[in-house]
């Protein structure tokens, strides 16, 4: 069986390759949140490994374009989706950063940010450079499918893409993937604030429910005018609230990570040190994924280097270093 996955791997572009990874990986990292049985799992494994295996060549030729403002939601609508849907996702975090220009924003995040934790700082900019020459050779007769929910970085980033389409012939189904998601009828309690938390065939179903709901023409112009009035501020923290776009200063989770610093450290011995990951996922859990953890672990950093914390190790990554929490004299606490 190995041998015979070895071989459907070598048969996909890499394009697809990245796309099934990236869903294996945050399939499973949802299922293990759960607690699901290792036997389902398992099954989910099996099903991804199918999808693989029935793959059919790429085609070049497509009914609809969607344009999404992460990766994950990418991978799964092309997994959700016919193949005559062509998706477009973009790699970016318009949470945070200057927008004010594309040079201080890049320059901002190379100096703040370990976005690379995952991927290399060229890769990064390389796959949005090629996600906006997608954008461009959109041909106009082509109907435009655009995702977002109730996020900042979604919000901002349908008004940016709306922008960019300013000028274009296409017609545009803005879909609210959190609203949407609301109005379906299923047994469980959850509430994605993000598009990437649902799933490739409940995104089929949303989909197909909002598809006619095109974008009018003054409220495309309301959206991009919107995109022109964020550029002009000076924030480098955005929140989403009360349906809101709202700048707010850097520091504006601090004392949030602070006190989940405090909680954490119970579970562990008076002068040991704590890995800064397991304190941002707390914090992460307790702002309920409104904050990416790039960010958090930003102000993680900063907080130790102004004197809150002791740190130990090197901070190239969340997972690169530990804390120790330090009282007001600098004593440990």
């Amino acid at each position: 069986m190995i041998e015979n996955i070895k071989e459907m791997i070598d048969q996909l572009s890499e394009k697809d390759a990245k796309t099934l990874l990236r869903l294996t990986l945050i399939r499973l990292d949802q299922l293990t949140k759960i607690d699901v049985p290792k036997e389902e799992i398992i099954e989910e494994i099996q099903h991804i490994v199918q999808i693989i295996d029935h793959q059919p060549p790429p085609r070049t030729d497509y009914d609809m374009i969607h344009i999404t403002g992460s990766e994950s939601t990418a991978g799964s609508l092309r997994v959700g989706l016919e193949r005559n849907h062509k998706v477009i996702g973009f790699s970016e975090m318009f949470d945070i950063g200057p927008l004010w220009d594309s040079s201080a924003r890049q320059e901002w995040l190379h100096d703040h940010i370990n976005i690379f934790e995952d991927f290399l700082e060229e890769e990064f900019n390389s796959n949005f450079k090629k996600a906006i020459e997608e954008l461009n050779h959109i041909p106009p007769h082509i109907p435009v499918i655009l995702w977002t929910a109730d996020n900042v970085h979604e919000q901002i980033f349908h008004r940016y893409i709306l922008h960019h389409l300013h000028n274009s012939e296409n017609e545009v189904v803005l879909i609210n993937a959190t609203t949407a998601y609301q109005k379906l009828s299923l047994s469980n309690k959850f509430e994605p604030i993000h598009s990437g938390e649902i799933m490739p065939e409940t995104l089929k179903v949303i989909f197909e429910n909002e598809s006619e709901n095109i974008l009018p023409i003054n409220a495309r112009n309301q959206l991009s005018e919107e995109w022109l009035q964020l550029k002009e501020t000076k924030d480098l923290l955005r929140i989403w609230k009360n349906e809101e776009i709202q700048g707010v200063p850097e520091e504006y989770i601090d004392q949030e990570l602070l006190h989940c610093a405090q909680n954490v450290k119970r579970d562990f011995s008076e002068n040991e040190f704590v890995k800064a990951a397991r304190i941002i996922g707390e914090t992460h859990g307790q702002l309920e994924g409104k904050f990416n953890t790039a960010f958090l672990e930003y102000r993680l950093r900063t907080l130790a280097f102004e004197g809150y914390f002791k740190i130990k190790g090197i901070p190239k990554s969340m997972h690169h270093y530990s804390v120790r929490l330090k009282n007001r004299e600098g004593e440990n606490i």
